[in-house]
């Protein structure tokens, strides 16, 4: 099993924005949420925004992983990407006001893929983007942080 972390870079606040007025176009709360989402990410700011996250390829079932190597795992993961969040990935250092956003998705593998799964997976998902310094869900689904002056991420 390997779990990489990748980051897509937006070319401008309103490009990000864009997506959630597409997917949002029919809502009778369309106004509301961008404005929302807009105050969420500093839209006034002249700073970047970037989305996070990680994604997991198995080599062999899930299941035939014993607890003691899937620790091994994800402690690995959990090293690879606080280095990556604290010192930059892909040719994109961290910089005070930098926004990131992730969105914590995905099935509780031994649970199956059902709608109970992809809550919890949703859920563990998401405690673990806390770690790393993003803030608490949003109805976007999506956790969010940004860099303080000392290139610390913190929520938002």
């Amino acid at each position: 099993m390997a779990i990489y972390t990748y980051i897509i870079p937006y070319q401008t606040k309103k490009s990000y924005l864009y997506l959630e007025y597409f997917d949002q176009y029919n809502s009778p709360f369309l106004e509301e949420r961008i404005k929302t989402l807009a105050e969420r990410i500093r839209f006034d700011e002249k700073t970047v925004l970037h989305e996070v996250g990680w994604e997991v390829k198995y080599t062999r079932d899930p299941s035939e992983f014993t607890l003691e190597e899937r620790k091994k795992i994800f402690f690995e993961f959990i090293k690879y990407t606080k280095e990556n969040i604290n010192d930059g990935m892909m040719g994109m250092l961290p910089t005070p006001g930098t926004i990131l956003a992730a969105k914590p998705h995905g099935p509780k593998i031994n649970l199956g893929f059902n709608e109970d799964s992809l809550a919890v997976g949703k859920r563990q998902r998401a405690s673990v983007a806390r770690r790393f310094g993003f803030g608490d869900l949003y109805d976007d689904g999506f956790q969010y942080g940004r860099y303080d002056d000392d290139c610390i991420l913190r929520p938002i």
